[in-house]
This record gives C-alpha cells, structure tokens and sequence, in this order.
C-alpha cells in the first residue's frame, strides 16, 4: 500500500502481506507536498502528483513523480503546470490524468470564486518508457453550464475501462467527462 504524507513531503509503503497486521515498509522523500499517488496497472511505476506552490495562488506549482517500482528510485520528474490535486490512472495503463486544481486563495475576499489562474486537466500519455512519456492540458474553464465557467477548480478524478475521465468541478458542483484519446469534454453535468 502506498500514500502520501504532506507533512513530511513524502510517500509511504506499508506492507499488508497479513492485513491482520501491516507493518511500515519505508517512506521515499518527493518534496513539496504530495496530494495523490496511484500505481500502473503492471505494479512497475508509482506516479505522485506533488504541489510545490507553497502558498503561492498566484503563481501555482507542481509536477509528477515517476517512481520505479520495487526499487523506489524517483526515474523521472515531470512539471504539470499547476497545482496538482489527484491523479488516476486508466485501467489498461495506457493514460494518467492530473486534475489541476490551482486552488483559490481564502484570504482574498472572503474565498470567493472566480479566482485565476483556472484550473485544468493534464493527460500524461504512458507510452513506452517514462523517459518517452508526454503531457497534454485539457482546459476546462468556459464550459457552458458552470456556475463560474472561468474557475471550475477540478479536484477528483477517476478513469473508466473506455478511457473517458470523470473529474469532479467541486465549486461548480459538477462533473466533466473527458475522453482522455482526444483530449476532448464530451459531457458536463
């Protein structure tokens, strides 16, 4: 089992061999602060999704983590553009997909929304190699039917068999669906 731990900028394994009694199997330093990690459907890469904005809203941060499994070694570092908040990725390990949610600052006035930048979807496509894999954005600000088209703060994502992205637009109370070949929103409700 692996999770992120914010606080110590890292990502810890526990071994659940006997889930009557896990046990820690070691921790790997990511830096800035992890919000999500998920493993290839092969169990070959741990991919850690890091915000390194450290406050900045202005301004957001971050990048992806390839992590080599079993060795735990960090194989690439990928910048994402933005301020990371989960990552999925497709059941046939062919995509990732980052929701970038570039969250809004609470101490300007008052938390309102819309605050730029706006947040985005990044697909990483995992073809061959890590060193081979590229990234595309999706934008998702100014889809028709959003309570504020201009921020739509993306900030969960999972991926069916059919390779179609479902990303939560929490303070749009709405969800987008994103065919993740064509890089497309085929659906918002």
């Amino acid at each position: 089992l692996i999770y992120t731990d914010s606080e110590n900028g890292a990502i810890g394994f526990v071994d659940v061999a006997d889930a009557s009694s896990p046990t820690s199997d070691g921790m790997v330093d990511v830096g800035g602060s992890p919000t999500s990690v998920t493993v290839t459907p092969d169990g070959a890469w741990a991919l850690v999704v890091v915000d390194t904005s450290d406050g900045d809203f202005v301004n957001p941060s971050g990048h992806l983590h390839v992590v080599a499994l079993p060795g735990r070694s960090i194989e690439r570092t990928i910048d994402v553009g933005g301020q990371p908040d989960s990552i999925a990725v497709s059941p046939d390990g062919r995509y990732a997909a980052i929701a970038i949610e570039n969250q809004r600052d609470e101490s300007v006035a008052g938390g309102t929304i819309p605050q730029a930048p706006a947040g985005f979807l990044r697909i990483v496509d995992l073809v061959g190699a890590p060193a081979a894999w590229t990234t595309r954005p999706v934008d998702l600000a100014g889809l028709a039917g959003l309570r504020f088209a201009s921020d739509p703060e993306p900030e969960f994502i999972d991926i069916n068999a059919a390779n179609v992205a479902a990303v939560t637009l929490q303070e749009n109370n709405a969800v987008a669906l994103v065919d993740l070949a064509s890089g497309t929103v085929t659906d918002l409700w």
